[in-house]
């Protein structure tokens, strides 16, 4: 009897605990949607306005970015004919120490070596050189242009108009609604604003 009793009362014991655990749970699960809920709404209620900018566009527009750019292409085309230069003559000295070759004496055979691998190594150098020399050249102009573009923007949307603006470029986005481009109001306003500080 003493078992039957002990029995039923851990029964008991154990559906109370239970009925204790889905009452506290379920008003935990209801209060936690209730937050989400209301954090929710809030999130709804701050919608952020965005714009893009068209890269390609701006580039093909923008005064001072063309200027820039064909500083740059000049440079660069500059640098590859003084390296075509050094190159026509390392070859051209080759090519009169290769007819000598049978005529030379082995102290001669190895002066022209040397002097072939110096020439070697000194355009090498020269190449070197240059090309991190537009490189740096390339990334000054990139971080120019980013500056300007970054300080025209904070003027521009002084008002808070948008909460971000986006650069975009082909294969980047995949849909873009084009109420939102904002790259021929800035085009037009950079232009303005380097003619301006022109005078």
């Amino acid at each position: 009897m003493k078992n039957i009793l002990l029995g039923i009362n851990v029964l008991l014991l154990a559906l109370v605990g239970y009925l204790y655990y889905l009452h506290f749970h379920n008003s935990k699960n209801n209060s936690h949607q209730n937050v989400m809920a209301s954090s929710g709404s809030s999130i709804d209620n701050i919608k952020a306005k965005v714009a893009y900018i068209d890269l390609d566009s701006l580039q093909n527009n923008y005064g001072y970015y063309q200027k820039l750019k064909e500083d740059f292409e000049r440079k660069q085309s500059q640098a590859n004919d003084e390296i075509s230069a050094m190159q026509k003559k390392y070859q051209t000295r080759a090519m009169q120490l290769q007819q000598k070759a049978a005529t030379m004496n082995q102290k001669e055979q190895e002066a022209a070596m040397q002097e072939m691998n110096k020439m070697q190594q000194d355009l090498q150098v020269c190449k070197q050189n240059i090309d991190n020399e537009l490189y740096n050249e390339n990334s000054k102009m990139k971080e120019d242009i980013l500056m300007r573009i970054q300080d025209f923007l904070k003027v521009y949307n002084k008002d808070g108009k948008y909460s971000y603006i986006f650069s975009y470029e082909p294969g980047f986005m995949f849909y873009k609604d084009s109420t939102l481009n904002i790259t021929p109001d800035v085009i037009v306003g950079l232009n303005k604003l380097d003619s301006s500080n022109k005078k």
